[in-house]
This record gives structure tokens, C-alpha cells and sequence, in this order.
């Protein structure tokens, strides 16, 4: 049985609250018309949504223009992530008062040939419209970023833009629902939206100014672990790993991770990704597919020569609880928190019965997201990650 639809969440109450949205209807018009009932089109601002993909996000992206809800960006997944949970089937979001916020947001069409120079352009043009539009007189600044998985491009893609950014936090994730769907998308789909246009191979940039303090975080549960495996038949452009240690990839990652038996998906995998070493931080590198012949495929670009540790989950829902704590010390109680939580980790939660644990963080604290298919934080492009940006509630 299908849960009913939800209300919108304000955060606080006022005409300047952040609304959360959230509905579990299976129909796409049905879901159309619980957003806008708790989002409607004459309230000025801006939107972004997450869509599972048992939606036609075309669909509900020309049917929110139509109403008049012309500011809404957006993308497709595999988990919706609001305030009824994780939600394979259904739509969340939210909406950020123009009283309180100034975003100029912009398309990337074809994400796979940004580069650079087109980062260049695309930051100033952005900064241009926030200064225009009265963005330089509110003291937070912050980016989000939505890229179509299909796309491949994310290592180039938030470097670029997270370097013209000069040290002003971005997030953001994914789009995709290839880890639980693994046959991929119907011919045609789309996974990103931009006022009203479903796109495939494409990005949005937005760029925010905010009245409310932010916090921008990267979390995970992981540790390094004493056991080290070299890259040593890799293919980055695609993300493919064919040997680690001289052997088939798959044989020799499940040995690695202890595991006593063949592994035959992803998800045998989502509790021991390998640990890379960039910085002076370990970051973890997580399995998307593996293939008949031993080939991994990982979520993020993987040299022949690195050498990576497999990682030692702890305790997860103690360390999310520390990892809220944080930013509560830090801003004080979120009035949202936008999440970019990687598929493994929901995997993984799922499969250890840690669902309720984490949905109840989660509404305790107002996080709004989706489970990606990689996560961006800053510059650097990571997956089994919770990547996430806090915004502080109205004073």
C-alpha cells in the first residue's frame, strides 16, 4: 500500500520558512499535484527536486512548469530522501524563500566537454546574476551541483568548477538509479532537470546566497584497514578495474574483503570499498557493477598503479549522530540539510537494518536528497560518501 502524501515541512513558521517537500504517490500527476499544493507556483523562490525513477521526470518537470513553478531544477534516482524516509517510489525536494535566498542557477549541456574555460564563464556569469539580483548583500555563499552519472565527466567537472569557485563550498551528486536497477534506464529516459527540460549527459550549477549560515560536509563510516591491494589493469576513462594484485579484479577484491563466497553484485561489496589515500585524507572508492569476466566498475576514475587499503566500516549510525552533533555545534539547529548519500550506503543500511535508525537522524535534522551514484564535494569527486550542506534556521 502506497503511504499517503506528505505535507510540506516548514522549518520554521513564517513567510520566510525553507518548505521541505515530500509524496509517495505513485502516479505522476498525482505527485505533481502534492508538490504543488505544498509548493505552489505564485510563491517566488526557488525549487529543486529529486524524482525515483519510477517517475517520467519530463513528465513532472513540463507539468511543474505548466502550473507555473518555472525556478525548479532536479534529478532522478533511486531513492528519494525526505521527510518519509528513503523512498524508491516517490518525489522530495525543497523550496528556498526568496526573502532569504538569491540563486542564479545554469545548464551545462553536454557536462562530458566542460572544461575549465567554460567553468570560467559559467562562475562569473553566475556571480554577475547574484550581484544583479541583490545576492551580494546576503553574507553566506554556497554551490550545488546535479550531473547526469551517464555522463562520466565528474572528475573534470567539479575540479573545474570547484577551482573558479576559490574555496566557496559546493556539493552535490549523481544522477542515476543504475545500483539498484542495474539493467540501467528505459531507452530515452532522462535523469536531470532544468526549468521544465529533461535532460540526458547534462549538469546544472547553482550558485546560492543565503541570509542563514552553511556548513558543507563529506562523511563516511569508514577507516583504513591494515590489508593493501595495488591497481594493476585499469581503464579510468571508463572506471573499470580488470586486475588488482595481478588477478581478476573480482576474485581478488572479494579475497581482500574476506569474503567466503563468489560475490555476485554490488552490494556484496558496499561494506569494504578501498581507501585512497589523496591529501593526507582517505577517501573511499566504492564498487557500481561487476561484470562476468572479473571486470569491476567502480564510481570514481581508478589509475593502474594505486595503491588503496580496504576499508573498516564502524559503527554507522553512531558516527552519522556525530556527524549531526558537528553541525549543529557549528550552525545550530539545520533548517535543512541537503544530502548526497551514495547507493552503497543506502545499500548498506538496508541490508544491516539500520533504515529506521537513520530515517529518524535524518528527520530530526531536515535532510532533503537523494541516494547518488557519486557525490561532489569541493573539488574532488567521491562516492560511499553522505556529502552534505547544513543551512542554518532563521534568526
Amino acid at each position: 500500500m502506497a503511504r499517503a502524501p506528505h505535507q510540506a515541512a516548514p522549518a520554521r513558521a513564517g513567510r520566510a520558512s525553507i518548505l521541505r517537500l515530500s509524496t509517495a504517490a505513485a502516479d505522476d500527476r498525482a505527485a505533481v499535484q502534492e508538490i504543488l499544493r505544498q509548493c505552489p507556483g505564485g510563491v517566488p523562490g526557488f525549487a529543486m527536486i529529486f524524482c525515483s525513477t519510477s517517475h517520467d521526470l519530463a513528465s513532472i518537470g513540463a507539468a511543474l512548469k505548466a502550473a507555473g513553478c518555472t525556478r525548479v531544477v532536479g534529478a532522478a534516482t533511486g531513492r528519494a530522501i525526505g521527510a518519509q524516509g528513503f523512498l524508491p517510489q516517490g518525489l522530495t525536494g525543497f523550496h528556498l524563500p526568496a526573502r532569504r535566498f538569491q540563486v542564479a542557477d545554469t545548464v551545462i549541456e553536454d557536462a562530458a566537454k566542460f572544461g575549465l574555460p567554460d567553468a570560467r564563464d559559467f562562475v562569473r556569469a553566475l556571480r554577475g546574476r547574484l550581484e544583479r539580483n541583490g545576492g551580494a548583500q546576503l553574507p553566506h555563499l554556497f554551490g550545488l551541483l546535479l550531473v547526469d552519472a551517464e555522463a562520466r565527466c565528474e572528475e573534470k567537472l567539479i575540479a573545474a568548477i570547484g577551482t573558479q569557485l576559490g574555496g566557496v563550498p559546493i556539493v552535490g551528486g549523481s544522477a542515476g538509479d543504475l545500483y539498484f536497477n542495474p539493467f540501467g534506464h528505459p531507452p530515452g529516459s532522462t535523469r536531470i532537470l532544468h526549468h521544465g527540460r529533461a535532460l540526458r549527459g547534462a549538469a546544472v550549477l547553482c550558485l546560492v546566497a543565503s541570509e542563514s549560515p552553511v556548513i558543507a560536509v563529506s562523511h563516511n563510516h569508514f577507516s583504513a584497514g591494515t590489508r593493501r591491494v595495488v591497481i594493476t589493469d585499469a581503464d579510468p576513462e571508463k572506471r573499470l578495474v580488470r586486475e588488482i594484485n595481478g588477478r581478476k579484479a573480482l576474485t581478488e577484491y572479494a579475497a581482500a574483503c574476506g569474503l567466503r563466497r563468489r560475490a555476485k553484485c554490488t552490494q556484496d561489496f558496499a561494506p569494504y570499498p578501498l581507501m585512497i589515500r589523496v591529501g593526507g585524507q582517505f577517501f573511499p572508492r566504492g564498487v557500481q557493477r561487476c561484470y562476468d569476466d572479473g571486470t569491476l566498475e567502480f564510481a570514481c576514475a581508478m589509475e593502474p598503479g594505486i595503491v588503496a587499503t580496504v576499508a573498516r566500516p564502524g559503527d554507522y549510525v553512531a558516527r552519522l549522530r556525530d556527524m549531526f552533533e558537528g553541525m549543529r555545534a557549528a550552525i545550530g539547529p539545520p533548517e535543512l540539510v541537503i544530502a548526497f548519500e551514495c547507493s552503497a550506503r543506502t545499500a548498506y543500511m538496508e541490508q544491516h537494518g539500520l533504515t529506521s535508525d537513520v530515517e529518524g537522524l535524518y528527520r530530526d535534522n531536515g535532510v532533503v536528497g537523494f541516494s547518488t551514484l557519486g557525490e561532489q564535494f569541493n573539488t574532488v569527486h567521491v562516492n560511499n560518501s553522505l556529502t552534505c550542506l547544513g543551512i542554518g534556521a532563521a534568526r
